[in-house]
């Protein structure tokens, strides 16, 4: 018998929705980012430090990774969509998850399309601002485009259940993860340790 999942009743409102919250996390960083998107690069020097950073992001200052993001979306060609998602990652590492909103959007403006790695991104972004039903909603969207989730996105799905109180919810989704064949990690297994027991054990 199949299991009906949160994101499978999600409506057209819900994702208008989704796109207003985006907008609103975004707001209090498009000054600040705006303004680094008519700076310029002043020395040859300059534009390799700005590379390099953003290739190996290495950055230890938003500030720092503010500009070398709008040095290479100046680039011809682009980098990679492996490399954005990279870089992203280490702007999660930073708690900076309004910046990581903000440049995505930017990214996706590029034509860059997404995949699962960047949509999973989105999705931890989400589940760490307790918005755990947007982050349902961007899963929605990896299965629509006929994207494969990963068991880090399923994980990170049950750990923003987890944070939410959301306990219920948290083992039916473990459930149906095992079900569709995706093996828990020992990550995964520390958070189905803190669900409550199920009732047929």
């Amino acid at each position: 018998m199949m299991m009906k999942m949160p994101w499978r009743r999600k409506s057209r409102s819900f994702h208008l929705q989704l796109q207003g919250a985006i907008g609103t996390i975004q707001s209090p960083f498009l000054f600040l980012f705006t303004n680094y998107c008519h700076s310029s690069t002043s020395t040859l020097e300059d534009a390799r430090f700005l590379t390099n950073n953003f290739k190996s992001a290495s950055f230890t200052r938003l500030h720092d990774a503010i500009a070398s993001f709008n040095h290479v979306i100046h680039m011809h060609p682009l980098p990679s969509r492996a490399q954005f998602s990279r870089f992203l990652s280490a702007l999660v590492k930073m708690k900076q998850y309004h910046t990581v909103f903000s440049m995505s959007k930017t990214i996706e403006l590029l034509g860059i399309s997404h995949d699962v790695y960047s949509l999973s991104i989105l999705i931890n972004c989400f589940c760490h601002l307790h918005l755990v039903d947007f982050g349902f909603s961007i899963f929605g969207k990896m299965l629509k485009f006929g994207l494969e989730p990963t068991t880090v996105t399923f994980t990170t799905l049950i750990n923003g259940l987890c944070m939410e109180g959301k306990m219920d919810k948290a083992v039916e989704f473990f459930d149906d993860m095992v079900a569709r064949g995706y093996q828990p990690d020992v990550r995964t297994f520390n958070y189905e340790r803190t669900l409550p027991t199920r009732i047929n054990g």
